[in-house]
């Protein structure tokens, strides 16, 4: 088995280092992963422009790029093999409801998944760049056992671990909640009446909503949604004769 594994938190990033360990027990590893932090980059992908990689090991890559990029360089540039699944991980902080659209780790998967490699999205509820993540990835490489030895289609999973989770046992399958988004720039106004602004946080909530993502991880558990590419309202494309 072939695994590629990627973030948005950058290569050093202790999540993806407990992920790499974790996944070595099923298969061989690669890694291709920014060379630094690229949240929220959701699907941005470098075109007309060139890509810095750098190669440090036999299996492991720093691209200097968004998240996509590093997924693509490893699928199309020719340094790695076919894979068999994508795992886009550990995340600090999680990606539930329309977390979803900005998300560079959920972005990577996505990306990963449209070019027919089976994927996961993998994020916990550490905000902590230097946060202990080896609970949460032996809880995946659970997940990862049952779903890697019965993959006979393609799939994009999104999964979402709460620190207070001990095991996965408690899984439930939901559906995306609504987060709600309060955003806040800061100001600098310079000499010359130009502006810096900076978006240094939203104020997050989500819609009081049940059986949703968010409904289940406040209840401590480990939740998953499976995602589709299709985005079409198809309510709307009925009312107009579509």
């Amino acid at each position: 088995m072939r695994i590629l594994i990627s973030n948005d938190d950058g290569l050093s990033f202790p999540g993806l280092n407990r992920l790499r360990e974790r996944l070595e027990a099923f298969g061989e590893t690669w890694v291709f992963a920014p060379a630094e932090e690229k949240s929220a980059t959701g699907m941005a992908l470098s075109i007309y422009k060139d890509v810095y990689v750098k190669k440090l090991d036999e299996r492991t890559f720093e691209v200097d790029a968004f998240p996509v990029d590093c997924v693509n360089v490893a699928l199309h540039a020719g340094f790695a093999p076919p894979f068999d699944f994508c795992v886009s991980g550990i995340n600090k902080g999680v990606n539930m409801g329309q977390d979803i659209w900005y998300s560079g780790t959920v972005g990577a998967a996505r990306h990963a998944f449209i070019h027919g490699v089976p994927s996961f999205a993998v994020s916990c509820g550490y905000l902590d760049h230097e946060g202990d993540f080896t609970k949460v990835a032996d809880i995946f490489s659970e997940i990862f056992a049952r779903f890697s030895a019965n993959a006979d289609q393609n799939f994009l999973l999104n999964v979402n671990i709460p620190m207070t989770a001990k095991d996965a046992g408690d899984i439930k399958w939901a559906k995306l909640g609504r987060r709600i988004y309060r955003d806040n720039y800061k100001r600098v106004v310079n000499d010359d009446g130009s502006m810096l602004l900076n978006l240094g946080g939203s104020v997050l909530s989500h819609g009081g909503e049940t059986e949703t993502d968010f409904h289940w991880y406040d209840k401590g558990c480990t939740v998953i949604t499976p995602l589709s590419i299709d985005a079409t309202d198809y309510k709307k494309l009925k009312h107009h004769g579509g």
